[in-house]
């Protein structure tokens, strides 16, 4: 009786298994991913590069400070650092906006 009640109780919490560093982002993660990619490239597009304007310098080094960490926490970083008009860190500057994108795209 009681490995009737274990089997059944086994049965009803399905195994999850444990996020690999490099593997597949979650499927929760991945959605958010997908929708600040989708909100950055919309402010890209609304905000061309002005032909005459030098071009956007983006500084040297960890700009977004996600040297070390696990594909998802880059995600997650990025994602919640990005604003609520889909521009990271600068307004007018739309260089980290790309920049975080490749980086997102890349995971």
């Amino acid at each position: 009786m009681k490995s009737v009640l274990a089997i059944l109780f086994a049965a009803t919490f399905g195994i999850q298994p444990l996020p690999q560093p490099d593997g597949p982002l979650e499927p929760s993660v991945q959605n958010e991913v997908d929708h600040a990619v989708s909100l950055g490239e919309r402010w890209l597009a609304a905000h061309p590069p002005a032909t005459n304007a030098p071009a956007a310098h983006v500084p040297s080094g960890d700009l977004f400070a996600t040297n070390g960490l696990t594909r998802e926490r880059i995600a997650l970083k990025l994602i919640s650092s990005q604003r609520a008009g889909g521009w990271w860190l600068m307004e007018t500057n739309a260089a980290p906006t790309r920049l975080a994108l490749d980086i997102l795209k890349g995971l």
